[in-house]
């Protein structure tokens, strides 16, 4: 489903123990105090990209899962044709795409959204240079700063929760285009945070709330037909079938149980939640006061390693789900 992928910049995984040496360092020097946020914030960053990539992966291949859900199923009986419209009239994964490709592009841009606002926060912790961002529409592009309008236009179709993006969509893109530097810049990367916080909380959680309610569920079901497919027709046939045809059945029978069992619990929903909290505890860096300032930065690495390590598990059980 090439037309709906975004290109995106792979970053290798961020190691944990890097991650704590950097945040380390701010907790043990004084001289880093006038930065206090260019270890976590770009930390945060290359992490955020991290998990794109991974979910990116995943949503753009929801359509090329259905396909061959449905080709498995015609594989195993050969009383079935392949069809673009099935029997009742309705079109088959072949025929109509299961998932609007528009639909799932919206997303991923939603994400990249969230990416885009991290790197933004980066630059601003890490430029030492008076310089000032442009306009929303040149940072961004024009994809990404109409990406409210294209949400709209999904409302107003069969898209159960495209309206909810809309609204904090059109707030984030506004938030990055009045990232500047011409104040104090600790000053405004606390700023940037707080007002991006709330924006970033509700893409997020929205995110998480379709994996596990509409794609964890296609995921769950389809696992669980194909296994079941699978097995009906080794029983039928396998008395006609040599060793060797067995053999190769039978593996493809546990590959269908490794997905099967990959698909409980939705792992890319889980990295959604471990991304929340890391910017959660990101948040509350920014809203404490220097007395608790130390304590804020524990936390948040501790989220930040979360994160990370979990990023690297789920990577692998996406690959399993990735068709």
């Amino acid at each position: 489903m090439s037309n709906s992928s975004l290109k995106v910049v792979r970053f290798r995984v961020v190691p944990p123990i890097i991650i704590a040496a950097a945040l380390a360092a701010l907790l043990i020097l004084p001289g880093c105090a006038t930065n206090r946020y260019q270890a976590p914030v770009t930390s945060f960053q290359a992490t955020t990209q991290q998990t794109v990539n991974v979910l990116s992966d995943f949503y753009a291949s929801r359509n090329s899962y259905e396909i061959d859900a449905y080709l498995q199923t015609v594989a195993a009986d050969p009383s079935f044709a392949v069809l673009t419209v099935d029997a009742q009239g309705a079109p088959t994964p072949l025929g109509k795409p299961v998932f609007s490709p528009l639909a799932i592009k919206a997303r991923l841009d939603a994400l990249n959204l969230v990416g885009i606002y991290a790197s933004r926060l980066s630059d601003l912790a890490t430029s030492d240079a008076p310089a000032q961002f442009q306009s929303a529409s040149t940072l961004l592009g024009q994809n990404f700063s109409s990406l409210d309008t294209t949400f709209q236009k999904f409302a107003r179709t069969a898209d159960p929760t495209a309206q909810k993006y809309a609204g904090p969509v059109t707030s984030l893109i506004g938030t990055i285009g009045q990232m500047y530097l011409e104040r104090k810049r600790e000053e405004l990367v606390a700023k940037a945070i707080k007002d991006g916080a709330p924006q970033v909380d509700t893409i997020l959680s929205l995110v998480r709330d379709d994996m596990d309610t509409i794609f964890s569920l296609q995921v769950t079901t389809g696992a669980s037909e194909k296994l079941a497919v699978m097995a009906v027709a080794y029983n039928n046939e396998r008395a006609n079938l040599s060793y060797e045809q067995r053999l190769n059945r039978l593996m493809q029978i546990k590959a269908a149980s490794t997905e099967a069992a990959a698909s409980v619990g939705s792992a890319p929903s889980g990295v959604v939640t471990s991304m929340l909290a890391a910017h959660h505890a990101l948040v509350q860096l920014a809203n404490s006061p220097p007395k608790t300032r130390i304590n804020s930065l524990a936390q948040l690495n501790s989220a930040l390693v979360q994160w990370t390590n979990q990023i690297q598990s789920v990577a692998a059980q996406v690959k399993i789900l990735v068709h």
